[in-house]
């Protein structure tokens, strides 16, 4: 589970047990800036530059979010962080794109930021799409 996901990262190094940090595949880090732990038959990551998650790094690394769980998940089954972030990631759009109709700028790391909730959205709705697609084919 965690060795795999290890092993894709660059500059990983121990912070304590069970702890690292390494360099982000999401915004192609030269420095690391990611925490990376292992609680609770999980894998949790926590990019403190581009503020990625788990979710975000699997998907960089193209690896299966399977790899962060030490069971597989119930099928259905939504963590309720998960939807925390979505409504999160979803009023950042709705932020951003009431700055552009007022013509405002985006700073840099808000636009940073909308990148992040961009792609946290999109991964959701391709896993919840496979999701959907695996129940059809089991219950066919």
């Amino acid at each position: 589970m965690i060795d795999e996901l290890l092993d894709k990262l660059e500059k990983v190094r121990s912070t304590g047990r069970d702890k690292w940090v390494a360099c982000c595949p999401v915004h192609r880090d030269k420095n690391p800036s990611m925490r990376v732990s292992e609680k609770d038959g999980r894998v949790l990551c926590h990019c403190f530059a581009c503020g990625a998650n788990g979710l975000d790094v699997v998907k960089a690394l193209a690896l299966p979010a399977s790899v962060l769980f030490d069971k597989p998940l119930e099928q259905g089954y939504i963590p309720k962080r998960m939807v925390e972030e979505i409504e999160l990631d979803r009023l950042v759009i709705r932020m951003a794109e009431e700055d552009k109709k007022r013509g405002k700028p985006l700073s840099y790391n808000d636009f940073n930021r909308l990148r992040v909730a961009k792609n946290r959205i999109m991964a959701y709705e391709e896993r919840f799409s496979e999701q959907n697609s695996l129940n059809k084919m089991y219950t066919a």
